[in-house]
């Protein structure tokens, strides 16, 4: 763990990289420090970063001087193989400060911010459509957002009367997760859209596996289920929490198996927080999941 700590690379890039002009990229030369929080369940918390930059240049600070561009973060080591992206969105502020003899440019970026926020649909899914051809309208309504992935008997509900899309993108996914007991988030180009106590999907052989062998920090503990659901409601359960080395490869809403000294079972995470500097600071991800009801596909 230790090596791997030591062996890490980043990589940011600001702007449309297919403009040279209008874009930059840093790459393991400047101090940077990030906070990148992920949920399951974005009509609650949106998807969000905080990346910190130390001693841009000018013309660098000039090309942040635009509304809403586009931003993309990716992390990995040396001796796992190629970046990974574990961030892509929209700055939606930045601030500038000096600390001692170092400038710091902080970013705060959304996902899919100006698709969500910036537009207003008016249209009408016809009778006789599913909840899940209501979802993938909304998602045909986001440019920056190339697939949808869907999971849940919720989805298959019909539309008997048609459903008006009147309001903002997320104002209708809000409301559609609120009437059909779903979860949504938009994470880098994917619109998931789930019930919401599942995973984004149930291939349960393709879980992440957790254990002190693959990156577990401190043993996980129990923490209680979201208060603000009643007894009743079955997305409410008893979750755990963790902290394992930064691993870019496990998403909010995914299935993980937890291997500890006094936890084992399937899980889902409800959310996640990646934190970290390159030349300062662990780099982690911690993780707070439920407990998630294996499912037998081969069950009658």
């Amino acid at each position: 763990m230790d090596l791997l700590q030591k062996n890490r690379v980043y990589q940011l890039v600001v702007g449309d990289s297919r403009s040279p002009d209008q874009a930059f990229e840093i790459s393991n030369n400047l101090q940077i420090t990030f906070d990148i929080s992920k949920s399951t369940n974005n009509k609650k918390r949106t998807n969000s970063a905080a990346i910190e930059i130390y001693n841009l240049n000018a013309d660098q600070l000039k090309l942040l001087d635009t509304d809403y561009t586009a931003a993309s973060f990716s992390v990995g080591y040396l001796d796992a193989g190629n970046l990974k992206r574990v961030f892509g969105g929209q700055v939606t502020h930045v601030s500038i400060r000096k600390q001692g003899t170092d400038i710091i440019c902080q970013l705060q970026l959304g996902s899919g911010y100006t698709d969500l926020n910036h537009s207003v649909l008016s249209e009408i899914v016809p009778p006789g459509k599913s909840v899940r051809d209501v979802a993938e309208t909304l998602r045909k309504a986001l440019p920056g957002v190339s697939r949808g992935v869907y999971n849940g008997t919720n989805l298959n509900n019909e539309i008997l009367y048609g459903y008006p899309l009147m309001g903002s993108p997320k104002e209708m996914l809000d409301e559609l997760a609120s009437k059909y007991a779903l979860d949504w988030q938009v994470d880098d180009d994917v619109l998931y859209v789930k019930n919401n106590d599942r995973a984004n999907n149930e291939n349960f052989s393709q879980a992440y596996v957790i254990s002190k062998y693959t990156g577990l920090i401190e043993n996980a503990y129990r923490v209680a289920g979201d208060r603000k659901r009643s007894k009743k409601d079955k997305a409410k359960k008893p979750g755990i929490q963790m902290k394992i080395l930064l691993n870019p490869d496990i998403n909010a809403g995914d299935i993980i198996r937890l291997e500890d000294t006094y936890i084992t079972g399937w899980f889902r995470v409800d959310s996640l927080r990646h934190t970290g500097g390159w030349r300062s600071r662990e780099w982690a991800t911690e993780i707070r999941a439920s407990y998630l009801e294996k499912v037998d596909k081969n069950a009658s």
